[in-house]
């Protein structure tokens, strides 16, 4: 009984969290932004609408297929193909990238002077081009396997690389992320 109602607590906060990102429309897909909601504390708005799937892979600094090991200069966040990416600062996107390693993917220079990126999405925003401005929690893209990732293995590698620019060396983010309670980190 104890865990059937843990599992009916988790179900609900879970149908709130997705309630509560923004509106539904006709289609029934969530809105164009994203709130803080049953995270672990402060820190940076978490990338990818953590449902129905969010695995954080905790591999910073892991092996790379592109600068092999122990060049991984982001962190891996596996999704479903589709989930909605968000811009975790205000700012401006800085650079598009459409092939390569990084796929389908966004530069976004934030207004703290810190770029993130956001490499192997299945698409870009409708209507989003280089040189646009964006608010924190607007959707910019959707998790996808474009670019180096392995087909199917649908996730967004996100990178922080504070400084001024050409914001050179990047830094873990994990540690800066507020991760939403129901994402499992590895």
């Amino acid at each position: 009984m104890v865990l059937f109602a843990a599992a009916a607590a988790l179900v609900a906060s879970v149908a709130g969290t997705v309630g509560a990102l923004g509106p539904l429309d006709e289609a029934g897909t969530v809105g164009q932004t994203a709130e803080r909601i049953i995270t672990t504390g402060e820190g940076l708005l978490f990338p990818i609408e953590p449902f129905p799937r969010c695995v954080v892979g905790n591999n910073f600094g892991g092996d790379s297929k592109t600068y092999g090991s122990g060049g991984h200069q982001g962190v891996d966040i596996a999704g479903d193909r589709g989930q909605p990416v968000y811009a975790v600062e205000d700012g401006v996107l800085s650079r598009q990238f459409d092939s390569g390693n990084p796929g389908l993917g966004w530069a976004l220079w934030s207004v703290t002077d810190v770029q993130y990126r956001y490499y192997h999405l299945d698409a870009f925003a409708p209507g989003l081009e280089l040189g646009d401005e964006v608010v924190e929690g607007q959707v910019i893209g959707y998790v996808g396997d474009t670019g180096n990732a392995t087909p199917g293995g649908w996730h967004l590698h996100f990178e922080v690389r504070p400084g001024p620019s050409p914001h050179g060396r990047t830094v873990d983010p994990v540690p800066l992320l507020d991760i939403p309670r129901i994402c499992n980190v590895y």
